[in-house]
């Protein structure tokens, strides 16, 4: 496959810690990241209005579910779960990020578009909304030669003491709204208003640059950054499309200036270290490659999900070093021995991959992954004299 560096959809850079960041001198601004001359007159993006909008059919069968008798024994936050819940009992599922009235005639999209179906609805009561990160396994997809690693986004709906000031909430009056909630799921942290709006305009992006829409992803990354300048999904984005451009200058301009805004810099690090190798600058891809190994991000499945990329390219050894990252932060997981098991065996190592599923087996806890584990065990057993 033709690498492109790696887009990220619905996914949120963790704040909860300071991992050790790199500091590359550039003088690299964000005046320098923007060449609009490249992409001729300004496609037009929904503005947030229209984001969240509903016809006026779609409101009034809302309003006429909310204050039904149906409803009358529930907290508005519980009826505004219960509504989506009845609504939603069929919901296709996909990647799009869609408007709020689209999703809702569609019944289809990703969990930001719930998220913003779920604003929309909300807003036509007194209750109060608010975001979260929530961390559930990687799912990878292939697109157009871009490689796709999706989290998500889930609501949280509350019941105001008043209509207009957010004070105590009691629990049972916080609903957490989350159709895509699997075991393992967890909240990472809060999202802000402005971070959501990013967000929203960086998924529209990359669909966009999927389809080959170049222009259209250009506005669509500044309107993202218009609301968060630091957005580094964003920023991470732009270089992915100056550099399927072919403009080199523009796509290290990115990289840079994104690693000069600190914060998270694992997906950016990886990215530009694949933008160094490409280039064949081999000295300095080497410094980037020293860097991600002595970055300490705490999260394991940060590193797995860079590992399992690795893996999916066929670049083992060093998705091996990936694994051995997760394996460090937390041992106890069974994902990251199980992917050991695979890239060694794929090296032709089958007694480090027999060592690595026997500990995948120890660690997993559920019949599934037993099961799947103890069939990959005997396979690694019944070839174990592959040279």
């Amino acid at each position: 496959m033709t690498y492109l560096p790696l887009i990220i959809l619905v996914v949120l850079l963790s704040a909860c810690s300071s991992p050790s960041q790199l500091t590359l001198k550039n003088n690299v601004t964000a005046d320098d990241v923007y060449h609009d001359a490249l992409f001729g007159q300004p496609q037009a993006v929904p503005d947030l209005d229209d984001v969240f909008a509903l016809t006026e059919a779609q409101k009034s069968h809302f309003l006429d579910k909310f204050h039904s008798t149906a409803y009358r024994d529930l907290s508005d936050s519980q009826r505004v779960f219960a509504y989506l819940q009845d609504h939603l009992q069929h919901f296709n599922f996909h990647s799009e990020t869609l408007k709020a009235t689209d999703a809702m005639a569609l019944n289809a999209g990703n969990c930001m578009s719930l998220a913003i179906l779920t604003k929309a609805i909300s807003q036509l009561t007194h209750v109060g909304i608010s975001y979260e990160l929530a961390r559930t396994p990687p799912v990878f997809q292939r697109e157009n030669n871009l490689e796709l690693n999706s989290q998500h986004i889930r609501t949280v709906v509350y019941n105001k003491t008043t209509k207009s000031t957010k004070q105590f909430v009691k629990p049972n009056d916080k609903v957490k709204i989350d159709y895509f909630s699997t075991a393992g799921s967890r909240t990472l942290r809060k999202v802000k208003k402005n971070e959501f709006y990013s967000l929203f305009y960086s998924n529209r992006a990359a669909e966009a640059l999927i389809k080959n829409d170049i222009n259209l992803a250009y506005w669509l990354i500044k309107e993202a950054l218009v609301h968060k300048s630091d957005n580094l999904i964003a920023i991470n984005l732009l270089g992915v499309l100056y550099d399927r451009m072919g403009e080199s200058q523009y796509a290290e301009n990115a990289y840079l200036h994104g690693l000069n805004l600190g914060g998270d810099q694992l997906e950016l690090l990886n990215n530009y270290h694949h933008f160094l190798l490409a280039a064949k600058r081999d000295d300095e891809a080497q410094v980037i490659a020293n860097a991600l190994a002595s970055y300490d991000d705490p999260d394991p499945f940060k590193w797995l999900d860079l590992a399992d990329k690795q893996l999916n390219e066929g670049h083992y050894r060093k998705a091996i070093g990936f694994y051995e990252k997760a394996i460090e932060k937390a041992d106890y997981l069974h994902q990251p021995y199980a992917g050991l098991a695979k890239a060694n065996f794929m090296l032709g190592r089958p007694h480090q991959a027999i060592k690595a599923i026997e500990q995948a087996l120890a660690n997993a806890h559920t019949q599934q992954s037993t099961s799947i584990y103890q069939a990959k065990y005997e396979y690694f057993k019944a070839h174990s004299n592959i040279n």
